[in-house]
């Protein structure tokens, strides 16, 4: 498509700069100039002839000079097509000029530019649109074979090597993924999400075990970006086969808070956490918190509900968050050590606290006008196995 675009114009430029030259030349001004010696000729002439009549001259001194005029005359019309002729071959040199430079600029742009820059795209396009078919398995395949020959020629090309990366980690290639992955970290040591898929593909690699270089590229990708996605995925699995479950639940529910509550990945952090739990038992100091909205009030099945505990007349910043949306409405959340803000206390150290569910205006987890709310009583964390029961029933 791209070329039928720059053929198009660029024969459209060409045309208008042949056209005036392939015109026939305007021969206005040889013609003039011809017309103009002749009556100089005759004017000269007829003066001569006075002359001879006058007797100013002779015979042989007339037929002299009458000779010397017409050959002034025959040289002046020699000279008059030359303009023309040096104009036409010059026309034609800049036509054939004209029609290489456009080819001479597409050969060179073959070698040396990006076409297959411009290829790979419309392939990533084109896997966009039949991802789900039977032609993906030939697209990818294409676009793997243009990507490691462009690699070739762009060995530090940190796009490519991530997109090959990638295809690689979905085909089950795992070796090669993580050496691929391996090659664009040592480009791009700061990029956090390049750390943490790096660290993924490493885990794979070595038989869903964590080796010294996965372990390393978690741990950058963490110290780049604590609340990076993947990392807490993998320090929560990392920490869940240690039997740290504390804290693998801690990430889970790090990682939980920045995705939608019913994607298929929270369905699956769930479940880890649920299993985390489990492993438990009763050392996880918890609250069960019940959560309603007030048939009164209505809100958007969308919008984002925050549950927190905090301390009962002391710091407002959260004991414990939880994140959900008004279509889990009623619903029972539990609320433990794990749901900490970072470098926060921590829920089992608190005495007394209090429970609040918001449902956000703005989906920010700070009050604003428009939010509804609801609070608990104050409840003592002395006890064992309480609950508290929240109706959100009023507006902000």
């Amino acid at each position: 498509m791209i070329w039928s675009i720059l053929a198009s114009l660029t024969l459209l430029a060409a045309i208008f700069v042949i056209y005036p030259l392939l015109r026939k030349a305007p021969r206005v001004q040889s013609e003039e100039g011809q017309q103009a010696n002749i009556v100089l000729f005759r004017e000269q002439l007829s003066e001569l002839d006075r002359q001879l009549a006058d007797g100013e001259m002779d015979e042989p001194q007339y037929r002299e000079l009458v000779a010397e005029q017409k050959r002034l005359l025959l040289a002046d019309e020699s000279d008059l097509p030359v303009t023309e002729s040096t104009r036409s071959r010059g026309a034609w040199l800049l036509m054939v000029g004209l029609l290489l430079v456009p080819l001479l600029a597409f050969s060179l742009y073959q070698q040396l530019g990006s076409s297959e820059d411009v290829l790979i795209s419309e392939l990533m396009e084109q896997r966009l649109v039949n991802r789900d078919s039977e032609a993906d398995a030939e697209i990818r395949q294409q676009l793997q074979q243009k990507i490691a020959g462009r690699l070739q020629d762009q060995p530090d090309n940190v796009y490519y090597l991530v997109t090959l990366a990638r295809m690689l980690l979905e085909d089950g290639e795992f070796l090669q993924s993580s050496a691929t992955y391996q090659r664009a970290v040592r480009i791009a040591p700061e990029d956090a999400d390049l750390q943490a898929e790096y660290a993924q593909a490493a885990y794979f690699s070595s038989g869903n075990r964590f080796s010294p270089e996965a372990d390393s590229a978690l741990e950058s990708a963490l110290a780049l970006d604590p609340n990076n996605l993947t990392a807490l995925g993998l320090k929560g699995i990392r920490a869940f086969e240690s039997g740290d479950y504390l804290v693998a639940i801690a990430s889970w529910q790090n990682a939980l808070q920045a995705i939608h509550p019913s994607t298929p990945q929270a369905e699956s952090l769930k479940a880890g956490i649920e299993r985390a739990r489990e492993q438990m038992g009763d050392n996880l100091p918890s609250l069960r918190v019940n959560v309603s909205l007030a048939p009164e009030l209505t809100a958007d099945s969308g919008q984002v509900i925050y549950v927190f505990a905090r301390e009962w007349q002391g710091s407002p910043m959260p004991l414990a968050v939880a994140r959900l949306q008004v279509a889990d409405l009623p619903t029972t959340v539990i609320l433990d050590d794990s749901m900490a803000m970072p470098n926060g206390k921590l829920l089992s150290s608190a005495d007394r606290i209090e429970v609040v569910a918001r449902v956000s205006a703005t989906g920010s987890v700070a009050p604003s006008a428009g939010d509804l709310e609801g609070a608990s009583e104050v409840l003592s964390m002395k006890k064992q196995g309480i609950a508290a029961t929240i109706l959100i029933d009023r507006k902000l």
